[in-house]
This record gives structure tokens, sequence and C-alpha cells, in this order.
């Protein structure tokens, strides 16, 4: 089955839920009602962040005379862009399985425990306040670019008023080499005027520097770097092998997995076939497995996430090679009716990423 890239938007399924000290339900709340709550099992959602950055080169207005007035050889004369991929990183987090809804019911008599969801519905905690985890979303491609310097400002009256291109490629020269000039005199003492203070003096070099800098650019032209950061959102329901999650091209950077002018840059979910209950501190997994094994009464569910191995590669680099826990790659177990009536103060956590029981007591 492919993988589904998924785009979220911010819908409330279920609110959180919330009670009195002795476990009594809020009225009118979506997810719980006077006979019981309905909540959802979460499915592991991986948010892939691909960093590419793009190098684009702009001749300068004078490249034609870079060789002849400043003696300057292999200055390019057309325009280049270049995409490479920077860094690709993943985090996850929980979104509804809607294939798992269940609901428990309440007890006709007797106390109720304080059950906790996500915005979303997903059980987060019996008995405890929790800190919801925020669900990442597919996000426009966000740019980061450099700051850049128009040569324009350091040009004097007369190149502006030249009659012609070459006039003023030739007077731009001219004052390229005054501004040369005029550094080395400061730092040799020989100008009219050197500051006293080595603040002064730092700043007059540095200005200097940065009038012959942006000059030059006429002539040898500009390069620009631009980070852009894509996010790519994706919920395996089983092991995929070479899957496409994405195209790279170094002309026009990251593309959909349909567009052949990019080569495919493939993802590997392989599901490792066992669960985390190793992983669980010991005396947390004899209060479950003590829990499991009442099978009266009502039923309140969990994940027992799968472990898999991540990797996204193409022809030639391993981009990212990592384990990680899936929800969906594991099992449903069950805690029972301890959490009612002389039990109803039992604090249980839930990992709404993955499912699991983090904590029992």
């Amino acid at each position: 089955m492919n993988i589904r890239n998924i785009a979220l938007t911010a819908g409330m399924l279920l609110s959180v839920i919330t009670a009195s000290a002795q476990g009594q339900s809020a009225a009118y709340q979506p997810g719980v009602t006077q006979d019981g709550v309905s909540y959802w099992l979460p499915k592991t959602m991986i948010t892939v962040t691909v960093t590419a950055q793009k190098q684009t080169f702009k001749p300068g207005e004078f490249s034609r005379y870079a060789e002849r007035y400043l003696r300057l050889n292999d200055v390019k004369d057309k325009a280049e862009e270049v995409w490479s991929i920077k860094d690709i990183g993943i985090s996850t987090v929980g979104v509804p399985d809607k294939d798992k809804l269940y609901t428990l019911a309440f007890p006709a008599k007797g106390n109720r425990p304080y059950f906790e969801l996500t915005d979303d519905g997903i059980m987060s905690a019996v008995n405890v306040h929790k800190k919801q985890e925020p669900v990442q979303t597919a996000q426009s491609p966000v740019r980061k670019e450099t700051k850049k310097v128009n040569p324009q400002d350091y040009m004097t009256e007369e190149i502006l008023m030249a009659s012609s291109t070459a006039k003023m490629a030739e007077l731009t020269a001219k004052e390229i080499y005054n501004i040369r000039e005029s550094r080395n005199n400061i730092t040799r003492g020989q100008s009219d005027f050197v500051p006293t203070d080595g603040e002064s003096l730092k700043f007059m070099l540095e200005s200097l520097a940065a009038q012959e800098e942006a000059l030059l650019t006429l002539f040898n032209g500009t390069s620009e770097t631009e980070e852009v950061t894509f996010t790519i959102n994706v919920t395996p329901d089983e092991a995929v092998n070479k899957q496409i999650l994405f195209r790279f091209s170094s002309k026009l950077g990251v593309l959909p997995t349909d567009n052949l002018a990019g080569e495919p840059v493939w993802i590997d979910i392989t599901d490792k076939k066992m669960g985390d209950s190793y992983n669980m501190d010991p005396d947390q997994q004899k209060k479950l497995q003590a829990a499991k094994s009442k099978k009266e009464g009502t039923f309140l569910y969990y994940r027992l996430p799968g472990r898999a191995t991540l990797r996204i590669y193409n022809n030639r680099t391993t981009f990212l090679d990592q384990e990680l826990k899936i929800a969906q790659f594991g099992s449903v177990e069950v805690i029972t009716s301890t959490i009612m009536g002389k039990m109803a103060d039992a604090k249980i956590t839930f990992d709404t990423t993955t499912g699991s029981v983090l904590t029992i007591e």
C-alpha cells in the first residue's frame, strides 16, 4: 500500500475533556457523555523536513569589460541557478486512526475517572493533566534570503552621467582603483587624514572594502544563496520499499513525485516486527500486565507500537537512516475496569504519538 502525503487542517474532532475532582464529566463536551467517553487511538505521522539551498548567479552589467579594465579573467556572462539538498530531518506526531474509534462505558454507579483527550480526540491521560503536543501541518516552502547590496549606491555622479555602458565601465574601474589606492595609503600611513583611534580606522577601512566589493559586482556579477524548507507528511499503513518521497533537480529544486524533470528521492520504512514493551520501565510493565490480567468489566484500549527503520536516499547518497516507533505497526492492547469504581483514582498517561502507556499508577 502506498504511503499517503497528508496536508492536515486544524479541524477539531473531539475536545479536551474536563472533569471535577470526583471524576464527573463536564456536560456538552464532544467525546464525552453521561454514559461514556469516545476516543481515537493514534496513528504515527512522520513529518519529513527538506532544507534545500539555491545558489543564483547574475552576471554583472559590465561583465564584458572585466578583462579590459580590471584584468579579470573567466568572468561568467550568463545567469545560472543551482539547487542542492542541504539537510533532511524527520519528526513524528500522532493523528487519529479513523479505524480505531473506541467508547468506554461508565458504570451506573460509583466514581468515574477524569479522561483527558488531545484536541483531535486521542486519549492522552486518565486522572492526569498532560501537556498537549502540537500537530505539525504541511507548510508552504519557507525561504531564507541573504541581504542584497546595491552597487549604484557607490557610483559617482560622473559614472551615472556617462553616455555609454563602456564609458560607465571605464569610470567604475577607475573608481575601484582609487578606492584601492586610498586604502593602501591609509594602511601605510601616507594618507592626509588617518583616524587616531583604532575603531575609526577599522570603520574607514571596512567602508572602503564594502565600496570596492559593491562596485566589483558590476564586473564579476553576484551570487546569492537562499535556503528553502519543505515539509512532507507521511502516514504509512504498512512497510514500504523504495517509495518516491519527492523528486529533486539541480536546476528546479524540490519537485512533486510525478514531475519527471527531477530524479527520485526514495523512502524505505522497514517494519521490525517487535513491540516496545521491552523498552518500558520494568515496574511500569508489571503494573500494566497486572491490569491486563483482569478480564472483567469495561475495556480501555491503547497501542503497543512497533518499531521501524526509516531510510531516505537517492542513487548517490543516504540522507537519513533512523529507527523510530510507529503506532500502526504494533498491536492494540487493553486495560480493564480497574480504572472504574474503587480504582477510579488510577493515574495513566499515554504517548499520543505512538499510543503506548507511559505510566500507570
